[in-house]
């Protein structure tokens, strides 16, 4: 399978394209079967093999670019407030799981600060890498 985004191939398990950052699934230059450049805009079907092609998402989109999206989220910071406020879940919070930042909140809470050592646990493996994407899907930077 090809990028859609910039026509790089990507593995079979690859979420997001090393080289531009796109989610697999998203963009519309390239033919994600042969890897082929769209002919014209609004081409339908790629012309080298016939593969239809989706206009799902433009190839400009800053949302999924991680060197063109300004608002990405940085893998540290979410680290280190998960590290020093994690019994509050305010690194989860940050990255868009607000649903795990108000587990460990009422764990922390309920276990009288005992349940924190989840938030710091958690920090640690947010920096080594552990998480790659924010809650929204959208690839961390580092």
């Amino acid at each position: 399978m090809y990028c859609r985004n910039c026509g790089k191939e990507l593995g079979e398990e690859e979420k997001y394209c090393a080289t531009c950052g796109f989610a697999r699934d998203q963009g519309n230059r390239f033919c994600p079967n042969c890897g082929k450049e769209r002919a014209y805009e609004g081409a339908r079907n790629c012309t080298n093999c016939g593969t239809p092609l989706s206009n799902n998402v433009e190839a400009t989109s800053p949302t999924q670019n991680v060197a063109g999206n300004p608002g990405a989220k940085s893998r540290l910071a979410a680290g280190l407030l998960q590290i020093f406020l994690g019994s509050l879940g305010i690194g989860r919070f940050y990255l868009g799981y607000s649903n795990i930042g108000v587990a460990q909140l009422l764990v922390s809470i309920f276990t009288c600060g005992i349940g924190g050592i989840w938030g710091f646990i958690d920090g640690i493996m947010i920096i080594c890498g552990s998480i790659q994407v924010d809650g929204y899907g959208h690839p961390l930077k580092d």
